[in-house]
């Protein structure tokens, strides 16, 4: 077995299982990105009909926690270009 095989052997189970869960919780923060838009939406019909001051801190946080998820979705894309990368590489490694 050649070098490039035995890395191959060795990474290329793991970088597919990495990629996978990638996936997987991308398409989680995409459904939570999609609850909070709704739970914001929902904040600021009320509060313009209730005036509660109550709410406003609520909407804040989902707001802030919009702007994380949108971080968090920009740095899993980054991770999964470069397990696609190492994936590439891997390929070439093995040809």
């Amino acid at each position: 077995m050649s070098l490039a095989q035995g890395f191959e052997s060795i990474l290329g189970p793991t970088v597919l299982e990495i990629d996978k869960a990638i996936h997987s919780v991308k398409e989680s923060q995409n459904e939570l990105g999609k609850e909070i838009e709704r739970l914001i939406a929902e904040l600021e019909l009320f509060s313009e009909i209730a005036e509660s001051p109550k709410l406003q801190p609520c909407l804040e946080k989902l707001v802030d926690a919009k702007k994380r998820l949108i971080t968090t979705n920009t740095l899993m894309t980054k991770t999964n270009e470069r397990v696609e990368r190492i994936q590439k590489e891997l390929l070439n490694i093995k040809k």
